[in-house]
Formats: C-alpha cells, sequence, structure tokens
C-alpha cells in the first residue's frame, strides 16, 4: 500500500475517533452507577491526595490513602488522575452528574485503545484492513458498554495494549548487528548499572533487609571472630550502641548508590582508554540513537502505568521481551534492560501502596490478585456455580457467545491463516499474537476464579481482532468486486452496531446469535451482574415518587433520582430484618433471582427490560 494511502487510513481513523467521542458525549450521561464504582472513585480522590503529599514531603495517613478496603491491589494511576479530570471538568459539564463525567472520562482513555491497535494491525496487514479490525473493534457492544461503566478492566486493556505495541516498535528500533563487540559490551554494562541504581529505589525494603541481616551478624558474633573483628573495625569503637542504630545509618548512607556511581565512573574512564589504546578516538563514547532513546522511554513509562493499573501489565514486558530477544538477540538486552527498569520506577512512583515497601507490598499484591476472592456463584449454562467449579470452557464459551458472530468467524479463519502462513521470519509476530491468549490458558490449568462474565480478561481480546483482520485479508483476496468488498465489510459491522444501539445503555449484556441474543441468554448467563440498569429505574421514580420517599437498592449501583429521595442499599435479607427502615419502593435485580425473594408479596409496578430479557423490577411497598 502506498504512502497516501496509509495518510488517507490514519485521516480515517483520526476521524473515527472524532465522531466516536461526539457520540460519547452525547451519551454518557445515560449509563447506570456500577455497584464497583464509588468506593473505585473514592480510591481515585485518596490516591490523588496520597500523590501531592509526596511531592510536598508530607507523609501519607496509611488508613486514608493505603489501607482502603482491598483496592491498594489494584494500582492507582489511572483512577487518580481520572478523578482529577473529573474535577476539572465538573465546572464546565454542570448539568452533568458526578458518575457521568466519570463515564465520559472512562470512554475517552478508551480511544487510546483504538490507536494502539490500528498500529498493532499494521504490523500484520495493509492499513485499511486494519482500520477495519479497529471498526469491528469499536463497535462490539460488549465492550462499547464496558468502555463507559468499567473504569478497572477497560483502562486496563488499554494500557495493556499500548505497552505492546510500543514495545513492539521499541523493539524495530534496536539494531539487528553488530560487530563491535566492545561497544555492546559497554553498551551491556551502562544499561546494567542504571538497572542497579532503580534497584535501589524500588528494591530499597530488599536491601535494607539484606544489610539489616548482615549487620545483626557482625553485631551478634563473638568479639574474637572474624565478623566480630570486622565489626569493630568499621564501628571504631567497642562501646556498642543498639543495633537498631547501626542499621538505620548504614541503610540511610546508600552505599550501594554510591557503589554504582563510582562504577559509572571507572567504566567511561576504561571506555576512554581503551578507545585510545585501539585509535578509536574519533568513536563518539555514547553513541545516541534519539529514535531507540524515545521509545525505551515511551515503551517503560507505558509498562510502568499500565502496571500501576493492574500488576498483570507485566506479561506485556514479556512478550515484549521474547519478541525483542527472538528478532534482535543479545542487541536487545541493554534496551530491555532499560526498559523494564524505567517501568518498575514508573510504577513505583504511581502507586502509593508501593512506596513504604515496594518490593515486598507488590508481592502481597500479586498473592492477593492472583486468585482474588469472589464468594458468590455464577450464573453459567442454567446452572448457578461456584467460581472454583466452573468447566474448563467458561471464559472460551463466553468469549464465543458475547462477541459478534462475524468477529468470532474471522478470528477462527485468521487462526488458520496465520498457521497457514507462520514460517521462520514471522513466527515472533504470531507469538505475540497467540501467546497474548495465553492468561486464559493459565485459568484453565490453574483453576483461578473467574466471575462478571470475563470481565477481568477483556485485556486478551486484541488479539483477535489481529487475527480477525488476517481472516478478513483472506477473504478479501478471493473477492476482486470493490463494491463486493465494501458490503462484506458492512455485514461485519452491523450486528455489533445494531447491538450497541437495541442495548443501550446496557450494551455490556450483549449476546451474539449462538445463543439466542440477550432474550436466549436470559437465566442462562449472567445478564446486568453491575446493576447497571438500574438507572432507568431512577427515571421512572423521578415521576411516580412522592416527595421524600424512601427507596431501597437491592445490591447496589443506583444514581440519578431527585435530590429529595433517599436511596438506602442492601444486599443481605437478614440486614433487611434487621433494619427499622421503611420503604416507599425497591428496585432489585433478577441476579440470583433477588426479584423473587425480596419483598416477594409487593406488587411489582415496573419492569427493567431489554431484549424481552427482564433485568431489574420495581416493587410498591406498603408502609
Amino acid at each position: 500500500m502506498n504512502l497516501s494511502h496509509r495518510f488517507f487510513s490514519k485521516r480515517i481513523l483520526i476521524l473515527l475517533i472524532f465522531i466516536i467521542l461526539i457520540v460519547g458525549f452525547f451519551i454518557g450521561n445515560q449509563y447506570g452507577q456500577t455497584w464497583d464504582e464509588p468506593s473505585f472513585y473514592l480510591y481515585g480522590e485518596r490516591s490523588w491526595d496520597a500523590y501531592t503529599r509526596g511531592l510536598a514531603g508530607q507523609p501519607l495517613i496509611p488508613q486514608k490513602h493505603i489501607y482502603f478496603l482491598d483496592l491498594r491491589y489494584y494500582g492507582a494511576f489511572y483512577t487518580a488522575i481520572g478523578w482529577k479530570a473529573v474535577e476539572l471538568l465538573k465546572p464546565v459539564l454542570k448539568s452533568w452528574g458526578y458518575m457521568d463525567i466519570w463515564h465520559f472520562i472512562n470512554f475517552a482513555f478508551f480511544q487510546i485503545s483504538l490507536v494502539s491497535l490500528y498500529f498493532l494491525a499494521k504490523r500484520y496487514f495493509s492499513s485499511r484492513i486494519a482500520l477495519f479490525s479497529v471498526l469491528l473493534f469499536a463497535t462490539q457492544p460488549l465492550i462499547f458498554g464496558h468502555a463507559f461503566i468499567n473504569p478497572k478492566d477497560i483502562p486496563f486493556m488499554t494500557s495493556f495494549m499500548a505497552s505492546v505495541t510500543l514495545g513492539l516498535y521499541m523493539t524495530d528500533a534496536v539494531k539487528k548487528n553488530s560487530e563491535d563487540n566492545s561497544g555492546w559490551q559497554f553498551e551491556l554494562m551502562l544499561s546494567i548499572l542504571f538497572g542497579l541504581l532503580v534497584f535501589s529505589v524500588v528494591g530499597k525494603d530488599v536491601l535494607g533487609s539484606a544489610i539489616g541481616s548482615l549487620i545483626t551478624s557482625l553485631y551478634t558474633a563473638p568479639a574474637d571472630s572474624v565478623a566480630g573483628r570486622l565489626f569493630l573495625l568499621l564501628t571504631g569503637t567497642a562501646n556498642r550502641l543498639p543495633v537498631e542504630n547501626y542499621i538505620h545509618k548504614a541503610v540511610s548512607a546508600h552505599l550501594e548508590r554510591i557503589f554504582v556511581y563510582a562504577a559509572f565512573i571507572f567504566l567511561v574512564f576504561i571506555k576512554i582508554y581503551t578507545n585510545r589504546r585501539e585509535n578509536k578516538t574519533s568513536d563518539p563514547l555514547f553513541r545516541l540513537n534519539w529514535r531507540g532513546i524515545l521509545l525505551v522511554l515511551a515503551s517503560g513509562i507505558a509498562l510502568g502505568l499500565a502496571t500501576s493499573v493492574r500488576l498483570l501489565a507485566p506479561f506485556a514486558g514479556l512478550l515484549v521481551a521474547l519478541y525483542a530477544l527472538g528478532t534482535r538477540g543479545r542487541n536487545s538486552i541493554p534496551a530491555l534492560i532499560y526498559y523494564f527498569s524505567i517501568a518498575a520506577f514508573v510504577s513505583y512512583l504511581t502507586w502509593p501502596f508501593l512506596w513504604d515497601s515496594p518490593t515486598y507490598n507488590f508481592l502481597e499484591a500479586f498473592n492477593v490478585m492472583r486468585d482474588f476472592p469472589f464468594n458468590a456463584e455464577i450464573r453459567f449454562m442454567g446452572d448457578n456455580i461456584s467460581p472454583s467449579n466452573l468447566p474448563w470452557y467458561y471464559i472460551p464459551l463466553l468469549m464465543s457467545i458475547q462477541l459478534t458472530v462475524p468477529l468470532v468467524l474471522l478470528a477462527w479463519a485468521g487462526f488458520l491463516a496465520l498457521i497457514r502462513k507462520s514460517n521462520r521470519q514471522n513466527i515472533f509476530a504470531n507469538f505475540v499474537v497467540l501467546g497474548w491468549l495465553l492468561p486464559v490458558g493459565l485459568q484453565i490449568a490453574l483453576k483461578s476464579n473467574a466471575y462478571d462474565n470475563f470481565r477481568q480478561f477483556l485485556f486478551v481480546l486484541p488479539p483477535l481482532f489481529i487475527l480477525a483482520g488476517m481472516g478478513f485479508e483472506m477473504l478479501l483476496s478471493w473477492i476482486k468486486n470493490q463494491t463486493a468488498a465494501i458490503a462484506l465489510s458492512i455485514l461485519c459491522l452491523l450486528p455489533g452496531l445494531l447491538g450497541i444501539i437495541s442495548l443501550h445503555p446496557v450494551q455490556y449484556i450483549y449476546y451474539n446469535e449462538f445463543v439466542g441474543n440477550v432474550s436466549g441468554a436470559e437465566g442462562k448467563f449472567e445478564l446486568d451482574y453491575w446493576l447497571s440498569s438500574y438507572r432507568e429505574a431512577a427515571a421512572y421514580l423521578d415521576i411516580v415518587a412522592p416527595f421524600d420517599a424512601d427507596v431501597l437498592a437491592w445490591g447496589s449501583g443506583f444514581n440519578g433520582t431527585r435530590d429529595d429521595i433517599t436511596v438506602y442499599s442492601f444486599s443481605s435479607e437478614d440486614d433487611l430484618k434487621n433494619t427499622d427502615l421503611k420503604f416507599d419502593y425497591a428496585v432489585i435485580t433478577t441476579r440470583f433471582d433477588s426479584h423473587l425473594g425480596v419483598f416477594k408479596d409487593a406488587p411489582v409496578v415496573y419492569e427493567i427490560r431489554k431484549d424481552g430479557a427482564l433485568l431489574a423490577v420495581i416493587k410498591k411497598i406498603t408502609k
């Protein structure tokens, strides 16, 4: 494809994002609050306060800034920056509620994923087919709905995709061959020193523990032993202070950083001496590849920020590293060391939970998030199943029935095309696509918890659109007529567009024709598990509820009512029995069949349905 076609596709991409943002602006205030959102956005406010206190050198308040529910195990970057953006927009969007502004911020951030997917897809096929893949991605009702109401999984999917894309372009900037072995060794040593310098910050708790153990062993050693004499030599006095004093002094001295600085000076001196001895005085000491430097910096920052959204992000770095080692060999090692070091430092800076004890707290978060506790049952294929007993095909099946049929068929066709065309030249590029899906395989093998359908695995969807692009490319090779090719494109996009329109504003409950759409999935699979449909209940109660009405919202996720209406949230029948509150109305989800048991004798005065499926009911309560 020539240069004019590539520029044309980029202009179309920019226009597409502009149109999507305009649509998002007009409908962004129509989505309901999910039950995860209030606490998550409060976490953003507290994290932003932690940033400002950290910059000012003020200590954090642990119970406020760190130990806030279990959200400390999520990185704070996105929610903190998002909270600040909401605060800046509140004076401008005065007619919008707080949650409405948040939903638009979520959706605006999601647009980065379209750009990332476009540049990722261009590595595998033409710009026009890359643009088709982006359109297919943007018109998935499941993704479109989550893009507004999901401040966890969509930002992670977006940042993960940006990390992979930038990392692959970073790899391209690495020189393929280097005959100058001494030059490569010099670059490698510089990168190692940089990594050690970063580790002195992000691994300060490990270093502190190691130094403490060493000094304690010297301190407690017999005076006539080698260790005892060494301690006396270092302290210069036989009058000992408490061991904590020596540990604090040693840790505060940052001897490891002094070692790194000294090693750097020594390395530069040796390099200058070697160049002169070998008559290489004209060679630059530091060969600066500015494009490569900027890409390493951007890629490292992207990976670090992605980790500060969810700690599974280093898997993106692993994909990039394996691709780099496979295509550039040892020449990529210095760049990779810089890459991971920058990522680690950025993650540390943007995640307040890590500030006090970076390594140990990161490992704690990893252990918790590896098998996040979820005690409720899940509706799957008509049965209520505990997360630990889900069948192995839980996620693959949901992906097959919650994405549009054209995408599923094209992805399978693309998979066959990828296998058929695989060779030694593209094996590592194809590995990125297939390896990206590895977390699903790990979930199956380890039987780790999954719930709320597969929202935690939304980040593995992008390679399906790369495969779909390959499948579409294969079909176009058989279709020579331009009009037929355009018609095929429209047919592939149409189911998603119709789903977005018909299911608004709860597009995330989408199911495709394989199970009879949403109506066919009712009672068999999870639908409105985040109670986003309660927004429609608010509109009804605004009309019929008396002044100063008291409303029960079962579960949570209720917003948008008149200011005089008081909304209470309960999710346990025992809690409901123990309260003295009297309600005028109750909004009750059909999830877990709650609408059948809660106030079971009260009449239903309103039903919330989409595509014929019942999502929630409103009951009139007699006080």
